[in-house]
């Protein structure tokens, strides 16, 4: 695992949404934004389910990621694997977190991804570049 430098933390400061990549076992992708995620420690974050079905059904089948945003601070492309959390304290935290920021919500699935790799993505000569 890798852990994040302070400069991909900092950019992740007031990002609302970021894309999800997921594939299945047969190497369908998918694709979807996400608004409910956040950095639990520099070598993990968490992403909390609602509404998935194709992701979700492709992360049983094959638990790599990757995400990726941008702002006004910068972007990058984060990878990683996770564990899917349905019935622990890990689930029970993210419930709790989702409904005091939006009580209408209904997480199904805590993600937890540890980081494994880090890319650039912002134009230029060091875009897709590996930093971590």
């Amino acid at each position: 695992m890798v852990k994040l430098t302070q400069e991909v933390k900092d950019s992740m400061q007031g990002v609302k949404t970021i894309f999800l990549a997921t594939c299945s076992r047969a190497g369908v992708p998918n694709v979807v934004p996400m608004t409910m995620f956040k950095i639990l420690d520099d070598e993990t974050m968490l992403l909390s389910d609602q509404f998935m079905q194709k992701s979700l059904s492709n992360m049983k089948e094959n638990p790599r990621i990757a995400i990726s945003y941008w702002s006004e601070k910068g972007g990058f492309q984060i990878k990683g694997t996770v564990a899917l959390h349905t019935n622990d304290q890990v689930f029970k935290d993210d419930v709790t977190w989702v409904k005091g920021m939006k009580p209408n919500l209904n997480p199904k699935t805590a993600i937890v991804m540890k980081i494994t790799d880090v890319f650039m993505v912002k134009p230029g000569p060091e875009a897709g570049k590996k930093i971590l």
